[in-house]
């Protein structure tokens, strides 16, 4: 776990796989932007997987300069042709991720609510 870490640290940022998916969330927003959407809740889902990613490359990237490498990596002129793999690979993980939220939330209905007094 920590040799992939570090080799994911040491990986070009254009090639760093979470960086990839934070440029492709970006451009997802961006282009909503554009048209104005008014889908609050697509826009909501949007943020929280871009937030997501931004977790993921903070986690193996401590005090990245997300602006010195997002913009170029979004204005390379091969961008467009790698924007869809990109979007399918993070929306698959996005979904699974989702499960796995649902599932927890499942687990988690037992739980007694913070209002209420826990035994101990």
């Amino acid at each position: 776990m920590i040799l992939a870490a570090l080799a994911l640290a040491s990986a070009a940022p254009a090639e760093d796989p979470d960086l990839r998916c934070l440029a492709a969330v970006a451009a997802v927003l961006g282009i909503a932007a554009e048209k104005k959407s008014d889908d609050a809740e697509s826009i909501a889902g949007l943020t929280g997987i871009f937030m997501y990613y931004l977790g993921r490359v903070d986690a193996h990237r401590p005090g990245f300069d997300y602006g010195k490498t997002l913009g170029p990596m979004m204005n390379a002129p091969d961008y467009t042709k790698r924007l869809p793999a990109d979007l399918k690979r993070c929306g698959g993980e996005a979904e699974e991720r989702g499960q796995m939220l649902k599932d927890l939330g499942e687990q988690l209905k037992g739980s007694a609510p913070l209002t209420q007094v826990r035994p101990g």
